[in-house]
């Protein structure tokens, strides 16, 4: 028996993809047996599952005649049929859909199939870009019908409760990450050398795939006024993928700064933990943010962190003590902050510390698992009572 079946777009390189591929083999350690539903195709964060011997299962549209006007909508009707189809198969005692269009198809499955509990995770801010028309009223509407729903920062989960979301129905479990032990110089040492970073550059990391709302824009524009400020020698890494029109714009306008020469793409990488090892700054400059890996991932590593005062982000990062906070689409307010940093190596080390501490002390993936498997447990249990109601009756 499948005690929770997971629904996901894909296993791509994303946050809510690396954040699974650390607590689904941690929940399979523990004894909960898993499985994987993908809306799309398998990718790099679908091997930890398997390594931990959790299925992962491609969910495949019916033959359709297509309409269409409707061609969307059409293909997650049909995933929802194939997916009742599987609950109904398989019968798992628990649903769990992460991501608005898996919320969707998840929704319409369990009600086609009859079936009981489910459990959603809300991982973005309320303003996020739209996947296609009516997208947010459909999740919304699944969000509000859902057993239980997750909210990994106390900005999402407000805004759940704004959106009609039962309180009783919400609960709040930030992400968690492996904490990597301590770098050591030698450590540092190599990463830089293997990267080609020179050792007086001041070596700046942004994490986040490719996409508007991320701020990149505004990160490059803060930049090239430190650039023309002549602020001491630095480099800005910019690691993550995206659409290749968006990509190319950001190098254009890189060129076009006068700054390509400092700022490196280094495209989507597995192997973050290490780059960061030989990093001295993390930066997030996201114009909305659920809850974001990068920033703990950043801290577990030692970093000092600038980010912008949005979402999750201001659960993750204390004011002066790990890191600085400035506004969204505030390119200025962020050069500033990253210039003090860059010509600081004392406050560097300062922040970078106490971030390092609060990871520890609280952003751990055993706390993050635990904390799912107390609301798994509560929502079974009450399952088992509202059975055992329907037999007596």
């Amino acid at each position: 028996m499948i005690d929770v079946l997971y629904v996901m777009g894909g296993l791509g390189v994303g946050g809510t993809e690396r954040h699974l591929s650390l607590v689904l083999p941690e929940l399979a350690r523990r004894g909960w047996r898993l499985a994987v539903a993908l809306l799309t195709t398998d990718g790099p964060f679908g091997e930890p599952l398997r390594t931990a011997g959790i299925p992962i299962i491609e969910i495949k549209n019916p033959p359709l005649i297509p309409i269409p006007k409707l061609r969307g909508l059409q293909s997650l009707k049909g995933q929802a049929q194939v997916l009742a189809t599987l609950f109904r198969a398989e019968q798992p005692r628990m649903l769990h859909c992460y991501l608005p269009t898996s919320c969707i198809v998840g929704g319409w499955a369990a009600r086609a199939a009859g079936f009981r509990p489910v459990a959603m995770s809300r991982r973005s801010q309320a303003n996020r870009p739209p996947l296609f028309w009516g997208d947010k009223w459909l999740e919304q509407r699944e969000l509000r019908s859902a057993d239980l729903v997750f909210g990994h920062s106390r900005w999402v989960v407000k805004e759940l409760g704004d959106e009609g979301v039962k309180p009783e129905r919400i609960r709040l479990v930030h992400n968690g990450i492996a904490i990597p032990a301590r770098p050591t110089t030698d450590d540092r040492v190599a990463v830089r050398a293997a990267e080609g970073w020179r050792d007086d550059e001041v070596v700046m990391v942004a994490v986040a795939n490719l996409m508007p709302y991320k701020g990149h824009a505004d990160l490059l524009v803060a930049v090239a006024r430190m650039a023309a400020a002549g602020t001491a020698s630095w480099r800005l890494v910019v690691v993550g993928d995206g659409a290749p029109e968006f990509a190319a714009s950001l190098r254009n306008k890189a060129a076009a700064l006068g700054i390509d020469n400092r700022v490196s793409f280094a495209g989507g990488r597995t192997d973050v933990a290490r780059l960061l090892i030989g990093a001295d700054i993390g930066v997030l400059p996201s114009h909305q943010e659920g809850f974001s890996n990068a920033l703990l991932e950043y801290m577990a590593a030692q970093l000092p962190v600038v980010a912008t005062a949005t979402g999750g982000n201001l659960d993750a990062v204390e004011e002066g003590r790990t890191g600085f906070l400035v506004p969204v689409g505030a390119p200025e307010q962020l050069g500033r902050a990253l210039s003090l940093l860059t010509v600081n190596q004392s406050l560097r080390t300062r922040l970078g510390e106490a971030g390092r501490a609060k990871v520890e002390a609280e952003f751990g993936v055993q706390s993050c698992v635990a904390r799912y498997e107390d609301a798994y447990r509560h929502l079974l249990v009450r399952k088992r009572r509202s059975v055992g109601v329907c037999m007596r009756t």
